[in-house]
């Protein structure tokens, strides 16, 4: 806990915005000291995003002073840059040029590489700072970004906020930093924020990993539509503490939604290590087989329909390429073996893909809520070829209803916060019906509340003989799952039951190195 004598970094004092009858914060002020990291809770909506985009001078204020570092400022003023003025900034929505290589990013973001050998100097900076902030990240400086992992690209971002830009910061902003990082990296980046605390810097994080800001953050303000209500830390602060104080449980008692749980007591689960459950189970929808099992005699992995299975393991470890190569199995007319480098998979029946990169493979940006729900229900909302908005408009607003995705169809999808296009990405693949969901990360970015509805369907989805395939980077998430395949190097090294399927077994399990 930073000590509460420090100087003030950041005073906030009824800063309000609206954007036409919508009031996105309300009266809203709050303290940073010196050294200190501090979270801002909330759900999906309730103003986080927007309060700091005003303490960042990136949007104005209607009324308010933010204070940094002793010079204050009315919130409705023009702000000098963010850099400028000290501060720097990770939106949820990574920036980052695709057709840039990594070591000419750095150099965008180090206003002090030279002109001769400019990106080798630039990327000299970057890599000290990503061995230090992310260890065994495997990034080279020739690669282009467009071609890294979301989880990469992350990374890079948030490393790029502390190079050199001609004067050193004063407050960090981090919005969903580690949205798309595993446990490991998520460690080792609050240990580099740790450290860079102990110097001075001060750090604001939002995040809807709760667990996050109960172990790594000395304070926590919460938000709910549009106000800061509590400020909570220290010892008696839980995630059950933050679920109450931003009103979750209200939430869900409106929604009437059933609570997510466990697989069902009496469903025919596997035993730790067992390929797949002991007996019964549905209809076979997918197989994963070790290319390179026969010597140990390993038969393949069976899913069956009314499964959940999750994909586990150490970040970039093959999970997704087990995903994609089975996305691609079932987009195959004769629904063929498809290979990764160790397994080949096999998907029977259709199956609808949630992208966990929805900036780049997940969103039209330029259409509507209804028209991106829609596209993979096309025929369910056509009549003669032709489609029906109506049809189009009833259908994105069930599943809205559903996932609690407050906007109307004809909403620019663009104009909805980064957790909320997440859910609209969820409703396109639950709409579109298919026999497999295939899910990476699916509940990156949303809240405690929108998880718990997405559990809770995905629950129900199986129930109704749907096979799940989910990939998460929350191992806590997985043990909603029936089973979890635990991958190292490529390769499934171990099977868990959901119950068993905490943090500890599932690490303990990734490094064991055979099933």
């Amino acid at each position: 806990m930073a000590d509460a004598t420090r100087s003030v970094t950041l005073r906030v004092t009824g800063v309000s915005k609206r954007f036409g009858t919508t009031q996105a914060v309300e009266d809203a002020s709050f303290v940073v000291r010196a050294g200190e990291l501090i979270g801002i809770a909330g759900h999906n909506g309730a103003g986080k995003t927007t309060l700091l985009n005003v303490v960042a001078g990136q949007l104005r204020g209607d009324s308010g002073t933010v204070d940094l570092a002793g010079q204050p400022r009315e919130a409705t003023a023009a702000a000098p840059a963010p850099n400028d003025a000290g501060i720097r900034i990770v939106h949820q929505e990574l920036s980052l040029s695709p057709a840039l290589r990594v070591d000419e990013t750095a150099a965008v973001f180090d206003r002090k590489a030279g002109a001769f050998s400019w990106r080798r100097q630039a990327w000299r900076k970057l890599r000290d700072v990503l061995d230090e902030m992310f260890p065994g990240h495997g990034i080279r400086p020739g690669l282009l970004i467009g071609d890294l992992s979301i989880s990469r690209r992350q990374m890079i971002e948030c490393a790029c906020a502390m190079l050199s830009r001609g004067r050193e910061p004063v407050l960090l902003i981090l919005d969903e930093p580690t949205s798309s990082l595993g446990n490991t990296a998520t460690q080792t980046f609050y240990a580099y924020l740790r450290k860079r605390a102990e110097q001075g810097l001060s750090a604001i994080i939002t995040t809807h990993r709760l667990n996050e800001m109960v172990h790594y953050l000395d304070r926590i303000y919460v938000m709910r539509d549009g106000k800061v209500i509590s400020e909570q830390g220290g010892p008696g602060t839980t995630k059950e503490s933050l679920v109450r104080a931003m009103g979750v449980g209200a939430h869900e008692a409106q929604a009437g939604r059933p609570a997510a749980g466990p697989a069902p007591a009496g469903r025919p689960v596997a035993a730790a290590g067992q390929a797949e459950p002991a007996a019964g189970g549905g209809e076979l929808r997918v197989e994963i087989a070790e290319r390179d099992a026969g010597a140990d005699g390993a038969g393949p992995i069976r899913v069956r329909a009314g499964e959940i299975v999750g994909l586990a393991g150490l970040e970039g470890h093959g999970q997704l390429e087990v995903l994609e190569a089975l996305s691609h199995s079932a987009a195959s007319p004769r629904r063929s073996m498809k290979r990764t480098a160790h397994q080949q998979v096999r998907v029977t029946g259709s199956a609808s893909y949630v992208s966990g990169d929805r900036r780049v493979r997940g969103i039209f940006r330029y259409w509507s809520l209804a028209g991106n729900v829609s596209i993979s229900s096309l025929r369910a909302v056509s009549t003669a070829g032709f489609v029906s908005p109506a049809e189009e408009a009833g259908l994105a607003a069930r599943w809205a209803g559903l996932l609690g995705i407050k906007a109307a169809p004809r909403d620019p999808i663009t104009s909805l916060s980064g957790g909320t296009q997440q859910k609209a990405l969820m409703a396109r693949a639950l709409a579109a019906g298919g026999d497999v969901l295939l899910l990476e990360d699916p509940t990156r970015g949303v809240d405690q509340s929108t998880k718990d509805d997405v559990y809770a369907l995905l629950r129900e989805q199986a129930s109704q003989g749907k096979c799940v395939i989910w990939y998460s980077t929350e191992n806590d998430e997985l043990q909603y799952c029936d089973r979890i395949l635990v991958f190292r190097g490529g390769r499934i090294v171990g099977t868990l039951l959901g119950p068993e399927a905490s943090e500890d077994a599932i690490l303990s399990t990734s490094f064991a190195g055979s099933v």
